[in-house]
């Protein structure tokens, strides 16, 4: 065992690069199978009953929460990497089948065409939902206590890339008036980069230190000292911290949970479907809206390089009150029709932007916290429990915000929950504790 001091001293080598870029595809595939969903609906829109869109639109993010949930759970009874052979396959399959949809809705009728992409869809976002909890748990349990903060960030940030290069791609596209080739092209790209993923998982270690919690820590040692992970075993140490109950914990992370992937999904993707917006009816105005939001998030995830000088809940009340004073022009402009501003496209694009910015900073702050606050025995589930929550208010969410279709209520409600975001802020700014820095050994022992 090692000590904390030492601990801390440790730096990144190549074992560390390797997890980094595995988990880093992850993400990035979670980005394309997003895009690829929101826009191929978009295009089956045109073809199905207005009713059935809500509720089409709310299915890919109910089945990336079940995913968070039962591959959570998995995840700390059969290891973080155990997971993968699963979620691979089930994304895999998931984006052939969007695929195939989209090449059969030019011969067959749309009744017998859109549950192939339903299910499909539903297939691969349940796969790459189940993939975030242990991926966050790994990078909590395998990374050197001070870039800890850092490979979390910038990590989950290939989300926002693989959302960005996608909507990228069909823009491009559609320029040319290929939108089904975009698809096909997105997809094709996305499968590119699973096996690219698979053979970067090959040479991806456990987790020591879960492997030790579950009782194998002989053999948790041996892997440790062969890829240079013996500071991941380390119980040594002076640093005493308590965090607070269990339900205070739950209760702040949810909050923060629902209001920054509401806000974010809501902006960022569904509300292309709103019909009354000066992007509406338009598939290339719509996927712009997806390129300038992502591109604010991915050049905002990059704080994940000095995430790490900051302190924990000093920046979580400077992401969410940000996220609130950019969203309320938006609802100003576009909530109230504010003339003529209303009918501005760059000012909507560069406003969505700064406030996409805003909302990366809260995503920084759930994947720093989430597997930080939680014990390794159970990290994963505790983060999949957490997650629940926030998807369930996210679903019911856009199945109300989009079957109303009102752009009023729409960003109401939006800026209603950065409201609620920014209290939990507060409120962990006043009552919560520091997690910047410390070793797992020390947050296992606060979290118990």
């Amino acid at each position: 065992m090692i000590g904390i001091a030492t601990t801390m001293g440790i730096r990144l080598s190549r074992v560390h690069y390797v997890i980094f870029t595995s988990y880093a595809f992850t993400f990035l595939i979670w980005g394309f199978v997003t895009t690829s969903g929101v826009m191929t609906l978009s295009y089956f829109s045109n073809y199905i009953p207005k009713w059935l869109l809500p509720v089409s639109a709310a299915l890919g993010p109910l089945f990336l929460m079940i995913g968070n949930m039962v591959m959570g759970r998995l995840a700390d009874i059969v290891g973080r990497r155990g997971i993968y052979v699963v979620t691979m396959t089930l994304y895999t399959l998931g984006l052939i089948g969007m695929a195939l949809s989209l090449y059969l809705s030019n011969s067959l009728p749309t009744y017998t065409v859109f549950p192939v992409f339903l299910a499909s869809y539903a297939l691969a976002e349940f796969g790459v939902g189940g993939e975030e909890p242990p991926a966050l748990a790994g990078i909590t349990e395998l990374m050197p206590p001070r870039y800890r903060g850092s490979m979390l960030v910038l990590i989950t940030n290939f989300d926002n890339v693989g959302a960005l290069v996608a909507a990228a791609i069909l823009y491009l596209a559609l320029l040319r008036n290929a939108s089904i080739s975009a698809i096909w092209t997105m997809i094709g790209s996305a499968l590119f980069v699973i096996l690219v993923a698979v053979v970067i998982r090959l040479v991806t270690p456990e987790s020591v230190r879960w492997m030790a919690s579950r009782g194998r820590v002989d053999e948790a040692l041996r892997l440790a000292r062969e890829r240079g992970l013996e500071y991941a075993m380390s119980e040594e140490g002076t640093v005493n911290v308590r965090f607070p109950p269990t339900w205070f914990r739950v209760l702040v992370l949810s909050i923060l949970g629902f209001t920054q992937l509401s806000t974010y999904g809501l902006m960022a993707f569904y509300i292309i479907y709103l019909p009354s917006l000066p992007f509406s009816s338009n598939a290339i105005f719509q996927s712009l809206v997806i390129v300038w939001a992502n591109l604010g998030a991915s050049l905002a995830g990059l704080v994940g390089l000095v995430i790490d000088r900051f302190s924990r809940r000093s920046f979580t009340l400077f992401s969410y009150l940000g996220g609130l004073v950019t969203m309320i022009p938006i609802f100003l402009i576009y909530g109230l029709a504010l003339k003529p501003l209303y009918a501005s496209l760059p000012i909507f694009y560069t406003l969505l932007f700064i406030n996409m910015a805003f909302s990366e900073f809260g995503w920084a702050v759930r994947v720093l916290l989430e597997p930080e606050l939680f014990p390794t025995r159970v990290r994963a589930t505790w983060i999949g429990i957490v997650r629940l929550i926030a998807w369930a208010v996210y679903i019911a969410l856009i199945y109300y915000l989009l079957a109303s279709a009102s752009p009023f209520t729409y960003l109401l409600a939006n800026t209603v929950l950065y409201v609620l975001g920014a209290a939990a802020a507060t409120l962990w700014f006043i009552r919560g504790v520091e997690t910047r820095g410390l070793p797992v050994s020390a947050l296992d022992r606060a979290a118990g």
